[in-house]
């Protein structure tokens, strides 16, 4: 157990933020579970949860083993542009200018705008697509994204 947790230590903090979400989120399910099991004798009615535990507790393990391997690949560049929504102005996706190419990653779920000139870090599997598109290359899935965006006090 000690040993798992100095290897959790040792992966970089927006992986072991994604991998502690998505364990939570297991566990919370389980609970739910468990407590639906003694409730609720209808196998129907809790066997959603128990696939959702499976599933986000099965992902947690995979994104540590992925972590603990080295299969994963840190691109740091500098965004140079986002594209927003028409209607409700969330992020599409960014640009990212790294020493020698310009990429371009879709954003997925909610996230705060990162203005143009913000250090980001992405993670992306040794095994994920890359496209080329005009000389730009796209990325539409990551493991964690971090940008060192500076906060006015």
């Amino acid at each position: 157990m000690v040993l798992i947790i100095e290897a959790f230590k040792l992966i970089p903090p927006p992986l072991q933020k994604q991998t502690a979400i998505r364990l939570g989120i297991g566990a919370v399910f389980v609970v739910l579970l468990a407590t639906l099991m003694i409730i609720v004798r209808y196998i129907y009615l809790w066997l959603p949860c128990a696939a959702a535990a499976v599933f986000y507790i099965t992902s947690a393990f995979m994104l540590f083993k992925l972590c603990i391997s080295g299969a994963y690949v840190a691109v740091s560049g500098v965004c140079q542009e986002a594209g927003f929504t028409a209607i409700k102005k969330r992020m599409k996706y960014i640009v990212l200018q790294t020493e020698d190419r310009r990429i371009q990653v879709s954003i997925h779920g909610r996230s705060k705008a990162i203005p143009s000139g913000t250090p980001i870090v992405l993670f992306i599997s040794k095994n994920t697509p890359v496209y080329e598109r005009d000389g730009l290359y796209l990325i539409y899935s990551y493991l964690a994204i971090e940008a060192q965006v500076k906060r006015k006090l």
